[in-house]
């Protein structure tokens, strides 16, 4: 039995329009740089390919001139919509449902895609124009497993689709307007950031700490620290990819952190005044378990609490009386405002009491203890293993290539030492080793040593989403320390990967060109693999090569909009030898290197090894020297193809270049595209983008355009004048092939390189090299041109032959 697509196409292509086939039970295209079909029909042999490998998949249409059609998508039920669609446009013959809304057919005449979105982001309608497609029934639809239905066949009415009217989009928009929609700017709404829960609720978590100990030390009531975390709750406007934030959950935590900090392992005191404006109903409703024991004492209280003990304990040696001196040294301990006038007033009051049974001393070194508590105080390592305990409540930490990091519910940050030093002397500064700020740096400095570990413990590489980490295998998973991630996309990973703006932007740069789906192709490989952070497995820096006001430095706004910050670096290659610039690209997922220096020359040894990941040195200022692999991808935008003295073919092909050779015109301008296309549809390119790994992992290694062989060509020629010489020079014949037939194979050395000098004279501007430097580029070129280069003993020397390297028409 056929397939919904080997059944329908040939319809299609009878009358001249180029279906496509649509994986099984899915919407999106089988095949890859599908777009070109807006443009053109499939093939015979395409044709035949597909009803023999894709025919049991759906079946869909892609827009534009070559099928005639564009397409009005409804995508809300609202009466209203629907309304004004029938009311403002003409009526379609043609009328197709899915799971919700409609889709309607008309004439194409060159209408550019576009969307309008209400203030909130949802989606009212869109124009599906080149660079799309749309479903034909009757595939089955994704969620409700269900056909496609419509009105007609739309064979029967292809020929009498109505056109749409002239500005179309400004008439839609209006009249939604005055229907009560609230319309987002130009069609789209700002760039949505969502938050992963795991790091919300790990900033919940840290706000609820710090909250807390300020209510420890007197810095706020309880009361108004539950306030500033239910305004921290109410202000948390950006959208998180889990479960919403409960301000009740959120205070319960700073509740859950103060009753730990005073009835656990260090038992703080609580304040006078920090239950102010509290109930004991309120107290009772929040589980506050304290009692006197757990609260402040003033030094009056302190010496009230002495003497009726002492009355009712009237000699030293009993155990009541060493029962009250010992509340009483706790409770001095356990308030950090006790003046030392007081303290000593107290102190010598319990000795004046004692008849001889203590001394001051005696209380001080005991009062010293309890405030210590399990920490003697008198050990570097001890205090820094304490701290470490202390901060990894609000996440594991680890110091990794000389930085510290944390883990942060959804991604490791780094740390800034400071923070470290700062709560060292705040909550261990009475301490004997803590008193000097030597001391203190030398603490932090064994905490560096006693976490020292790698961020990632598991060899798996992949994408950190807002709502999860996509392996390669394109498998969702919860976030994970082990998985080693230094960033977090800003944005939740899904399946939709239509993005017709985007792609029409691609039309408009590259619509002209010969070679336009392989571009697509390569670019859509280049992205994958930046956003899977495996870059130097498959060995190509990216170079958008083309004249200024051509897109590319639109495509790199748009990839710098994918990436959240902290995840790029701006090392230029000219600058990968420095002692501390290659450390910026450490743990990063890409390397904007900017515009390629037209006069500086690029390390072929240094380049190498960055792009195929190799372990390199690198040192931060003021830090250790430490190696690291890097993996970010490296991204250039150039006019010009790069400089350098490698002639190696090494060299060469490690780059993929992406061509734009002509200026976007003035009619297909959109000011600020980048952004627009960055807030309509950042995952959706984002998911387009990874649909190519697997193939790319297929062909291990990327879709190479004709124009980037040709620009390949260009820069090695440009680069090693011996090379432009044996390719450009017309008085040549190079090559085994070449010379199958003739009676001349060989040339003698030094006769090659009289013609290779007068050769660089007659072109002008190119740099020549010395004899001996020409005969070894010859020795490196002789795969790659397929002759031979032979050494000859003459007149008691030798001499250099070239076999298969001829001047055509030279002497004999």
């Amino acid at each position: 039995m056929m397939g919904i697509f080997g059944s329908e196409a040939p319809k299609y292509w009878a009358l001249g329009k180029p279906a496509i086939p649509l994986r099984v039970g899915f919407k999106r295209p089988w095949i890859d740089a599908w777009q070109v079909f807006a443009d053109r029909m499939p093939t015979e042999r395409e044709q035949r390919e597909w009803l023999s490998q894709k025919g049991d998949g759906n079946i869909g249409l892609p827009m534009g001139a070559a099928s005639g059609i564009v397409a009005i998508d409804v995508d809300s039920d609202d009466p209203r919509v629907q309304r004004i669609i029938e009311q403002l446009l003409p009526a379609s013959p043609w009328r197709r449902v899915g799971r919700k809304g409609a889709v309607y057919a008309f004439r194409f005449e060159g209408e550019r895609t576009f969307r309008v979105k209400d203030s909130e982001g949802n989606m009212l309608l869109e124009c599906l124009s080149k660079g799309t497609q749309i479903v034909l029934p009757p595939s089955i639809h994704p969620d409700t497993g269900k056909a496609y239905s419509s009105n007609c066949d739309l064979i029967e009415v292809i020929g009498s689709l109505p056109a749409l009217p002239k500005g179309v989009e400004g008439l839609l928009r209006e009249a939604l307007k005055s229907e009560g929609f609230d319309l987002s700017t130009s069609g789209n709404t700002k760039i949505t950031s969502f938050v992963p829960a795991g790091a919300r609720d790990n900033a919940l978590v840290y706000n609820a700490g710090l909250l807390a100990r300020a209510v420890t030390r007197g810095e706020r009531s309880l009361v108004e620290a539950m306030g500033e975390m239910k305004a921290w709750v109410e202000g948390y406007t950006e959208k998180v990819a889990g479960d919403e934030i409960s301000v009740e959950k959120a205070q319960t935590k700073v509740v859950d952190f103060l009753m730990r900090d005073v009835t656990g392992e260090k038992r703080k005191a609580l304040p006078v005044g920090w239950d102010d404006g509290l109930t004991d109903e309120d107290k009772e409703k929040l589980g506050l378990v304290i009692t006197e024991e757990n609260e402040q004492w003033e030094p009056e209280k302190i010496t009230s609490h002495l003497v009726s003990e002492f009355e009712r304990h009237v000699t030293p040696d009993t155990q009541g009386w060493t029962r009250a001196v010992e509340v009483a040294l706790d409770r001095l301990a356990r308030n950090a405002d006790i003046g030392s006038l007081d303290e000593e007033r107290i102190l010598k009051f319990i000795v004046s009491q004692s008849k001889g049974s203590y001394t001051v001393t005696t209380l001080r070194k005991e009062l010293m203890k309890l405030r210590a508590g399990d920490i003697t105080g008198t050990d570097h390592s001890e205090v820094a293993r304490a701290v470490i305990k202390d901060l990894e409540e609000f996440g594991k930490l680890k110091h990794h290539q000389g930085e510290f990091w944390q883990w942060k519910g959804a991604s490791w940050k780094t740390v800034d030492q400071n923070d470290f030093i700062k709560h060292i002397s705040e909550e261990y500064g009475h301490l004997p080793v803590c008193r000097r700020y030597s001391d203190i740096s030398q603490i932090v400095k064994l905490m560096a040593g006693l976490i020292s570990d790698n961020l990632q413990t598991v060899t798996v590489q992949g994408v950190n989403f807002a709502n999860g980490f996509l392996t390669e295998n394109l498998e969702l998973r919860k976030h994970s320390p082990e998985f080693g991630c230094a960033y977090v996309l800003p944005y939740r990973y899904q399946e939709d990967s239509r993005c017709p703006l985007f792609l029409q932007m691609l039309d408009d740069c590259w619509g002209e060109d010969p070679d336009y789906g392989d571009k697509v192709m390569a670019l859509q490989e280049a992205l994958a693999v930046t956003l899977m952070g495996v870059a130097p497995r498959y060995q190509r820096a990216f170079c958008l090569i083309g004249q200024a006001h051509s897109g590319k430095s639109r495509i790199l706004e748009i990839l710098k909009g994918l990436m959240p910050d902290g995840c790029h670096s701006a090392v230029p290659p000219t600058d990968w030898g420095d002692k501390f610039m290659p450390a910026q690209m450490a743990d990063k997922l890409v390397n904007f290197a900017g515009e390629i220096s037209e006069k500086r020359d690029i390390s072929g040894d240094v380049f190498k090894q960055v792009i195929e990941g190799q372990e390199i040195e690198a040192q931060k200022k003021n830090q250790p020297i430490f190696r690291f692999r890097p993996k970010a991808a490296q991204w250039f935008a150039s006019n010009h193809t790069p400089k350098t003295k490698d002639t190696s073919d090494g060299f060469n092909r490690r780059w993929l270049f992406i061509e734009f050779p002509r200026r976007i015109s003035d009619e297909k301008k959109v000011i600020d595209i980048d952004q627009i296309i960055l807030a309509a549809e950042r995952e959706q390119i984002v998911a387009w983008a990874l649909q190519a790994f697997g193939r790319l992992k297929a062909n291990k290694d990327y879709t190479l355009p004709s124009s980037h062989m040709a620009t390949i060509d260009d820069m090695a020629n440009q680069n090693n004048s011996v090379r432009y010489f044996l390719s450009q020079s017309p008085r040549l014949r190079v090559g085994k092939r070449e010379h199958e037939g003739t009676s001349k194979t060989r040339t003698m050395g030094d006769l090659l390189f009289d013609e290779y000098w007068s050769f660089c004279t007659m072109a002008g501007g190119v740099q020549r090299v010395q004899r001996t430097r020409f005969h070894a580029l010859m020795k490196e070129l002789a795969p790659a041109f397929r002759f031979e280069q032979l050494r000859e003993t003459r007149n008691g020397g030798f001499d250099f032959v070239y076999n298969f390297v001829t001047v055509v028409g030279a002497m004999k």
